[in-house]
């Protein structure tokens, strides 16, 4: 088995991993130095660090590195592990995180620059659009993939949605962006991060045509979407929003633009709404 490949093909379909390593093991230690063991999130165990309690140890080990997400040196005598062979061996326990996924409702200007820089940091983007073009646009880009389909029935993804926690509407229509957001929030998820373009009035406007239908809008919800760094074209938006995914990925506490302008409203100024160009 390539041990290498075999935890390129986890960390490829989003699951996360702890990559075992024998990085010293004495004379008549049962695992060598380079002996490699992957317990993956979804239990799967591939590899062996030598077998027997030695390896009950480490597979245990892993599992805890898996919930707490860190990575581990682990010196071990084996004699305290109820092997007689006796000796020492010395473990390296790191962890892989699995590729997110990213799911984005339209593949226009924005769509497709932001696309790019997802696929970038470590997300596998899925694109969801109703142009043919864009999938023909896109149809080279590695960790990007283009579904064809209509706007008002999303399912078409449904076993992408259950899997991601990120998303973000930008389509080449308002009345589109409203269709699709409607149909997030009924899915009762609790996503990371939804994000939506569109001007403060507009976002005003639909929130409140859905809070009427009973549909209440959640704190996940990112509109006016981004962080404040300038810039107004397609390239410098989608840095914009990237920069404020992976604030709330990390939890790092940024000024978001819906924060701002909540501020503005309740203030009462008469600044002048930002206008967010759709560029789609």
């Amino acid at each position: 088995m390539n041990i290498f490949r075999k935890i390129a093909e986890i960390v490829d379909r989003g699951e996360s991993a702890v990559l075992v390593t024998v990085m010293e093991g004495e004379a008549g230690s049962p695992g060598k130095t380079g002996f490699r063991l992957i317990v993956a999130s979804d239990g799967s165990i591939y590899g062996t660090v030598g077998g027997g309690a030695i390896e009950h140890r480490a597979i245990e080990e892993a599992k805890k590195l898996l919930r707490d997400k860190k990575n581990l040196l682990l010196p071990v005598k084996l004699k305290d592990e109820g092997m007689q062979c006796g000796g020492n061996m010395t473990l390296f326990f790191e962890y892989v995180e699995g590729k997110k996924e990213f799911v984005l409702f339209g593949g226009g200007h924005i769509g497709r620059a932001l696309s790019t820089i997802l696929a970038m940091i470590g997300f596998h983007v899925t694109i969801l659009d109703m142009r043919s073009e864009v999938k023909e646009l896109l149809a080279a880009k590695e960790n990007i993939e283009v579904v064809l389909g209509d706007y008002e029935d999303i399912s078409v993804i449904k076993e992408t949605l259950e899997r991601t926690d990120y998303t973000f509407i930008a389509t080449h229509g308002h009345q589109y962006d409203g269709i699709i957001l409607k149909q997030l929030l009924e899915l009762k998820k609790d996503f990371t991060y939804l994000g939506l373009i569109g001007s403060k009035t507009k976002v005003k406007t639909l929130f409140g045509k859905l809070e009427k239908e009973g549909i209440k809008i959640p704190n996940y919800v990112y509109a006016p979407v981004g962080i404040k760094i300038g810039g107004d074209s397609a390239e410098e938006i989608a840095v914009s929003i990237a920069a404020e995914v992976i604030a709330v990925k990390y939890g790092v506490n940024v000024e978001h633009m819906r924060d701002i302008l909540r501020k503005k409203s309740e203030v009462k100024t008469d600044i002048p709404e930002d206008n967010i160009p759709r560029l789609v």
